[in-house]
């Protein structure tokens, strides 16, 4: 199953939706910003800048919406 490191107010939302679309099973881990709209230091241990949507699926680890969702596509559609 897929897992989607998702942080609010970020591109992961994109993701989100290509799963939906694809009608594909995927779980979510959610970070939340601080007040400063940094991302949680706890993010850097699936990205090492922090940065999100990071997905997992089937030992694969990818990071840039982009990069994800022409992935999923090729894997998936």
């Amino acid at each position: 199953m897929l897992t989607v490191h998702h942080l609010n107010q970020s591109r992961s939302q994109r993701v989100l939706w290509a799963l939906e679309e694809l009608q594909l099973p995927y779980q979510v881990v959610s970070y939340q910003r601080g007040k400063d709209m940094l991302a949680p230091a706890e993010l850097k241990s699936v990205h090492p800048l922090g940065k999100s949507p990071v997905v997992e699926d089937n030992g694969h680890i990818l990071a840039e919406s982009g990069a994800i969702l022409e992935y999923l596509q090729e894997t998936y559609d």
